[in-house]
């Protein structure tokens, strides 16, 4: 969120002890407003992807391209970094983390999944979609495990994030395993320490997966997601996974 540092932005972490209504509407007509004062404001580099109404009464959620979901207030005053919690009487709920999980799971299922590395067992109980590094000490521990996952139902969806970024060697490196012949052997080779032949395809998706990852709040490898669009991250072993999934199934 660098950008609203530059352009002064007040940012305030807080949560809310507003009453929710389920009745509030999105306004068109507070929306064009912030969409026009947030436009003025903001460099060509950020893109402003959409406000949504939250349920919260003058509160709306804003998306911009890569960058977790914040909320404006309906005068487009101020910004707001943070989560929103309801208050009920079983404690709190953190209705930012819900509808980040939906997201998720809505950017998850809209791919091809002819992009993924998959790793899938004889009988799928559980589907995970895992951003993985080639030279990432955890996530070769959790390959090195894969047979046990498999063993367990775990079908391991890999998509890739190269921590070095766009264009480095694990870049390259990841692009020609996502380009060979059998991808799933060639990653296996690199996270095994070996090295595989450079093929650089033209159409490969390692690009668009690292992008999407940090968009979803990925910040380090490996990163697990549900198909429920819960976000685990780092590693787990096979049996504390299986335990997660079976809990939040």
């Amino acid at each position: 969120m660098n950008f609203l540092v530059k352009l002064s932005f007040i940012i305030i972490i807080s949560s809310f002890s507003h009453g929710c209504s389920s009745n509030d509407n999105t306004s068109n007509e507070d929306t064009l407003s912030i969409k026009q004062k947030l436009t003025e404001m903001l460099p060509e580099s950020i893109q402003l992807n959409s406000i949504n109404a939250t349920d919260i009464k003058g509160y709306y959620e804003v998306n911009f391209e890569g960058v977790e979901p914040l909320y404006v207030t309906s005068d487009g005053n101020y910004l707001i970094s943070g989560d929103i919690y309801l208050i009920t009487k079983e404690g709190l709920v953190n209705k930012s983390e819900a509808r980040r999980d939906f997201q998720r799971k809505a950017l998850i299922e809209g791919l091809d999944s002819k992009q993924f590395i998959v790793f899938k067992p004889k009988d799928t109980k559980h589907n995970v979609f895992v951003f993985t590094d080639i030279d990432c000490g955890y996530c070769r521990q959790l390959h090195s495990q894969i047979d046990e996952y498999l063993k367990l139902g775990i079908q391991i969806n890999y998509l890739a994030y190269p921590r070095a970024g766009i264009g480095s060697d694990s870049y390259r490196r990841t692009v020609s395993a996502w380009c060979a012949d059998n991808p799933n052997y060639s990653l296996t080779v690199l996270k095994q320490g070996g090295e595989i032949k450079e093929n650089i395809c033209s159409i490969n998706p390692v690009e668009s997966h690292f992008n999407l990852g940090r968009s979803i709040g990925v910040q380090g490898t490996p990163s697990i997601v549900t198909k429920e669009g819960k976000l685990i991250p780092g590693y787990l072993p096979p049996e504390e996974l299986l335990n997660l999934l079976v809990t939040n199934s």
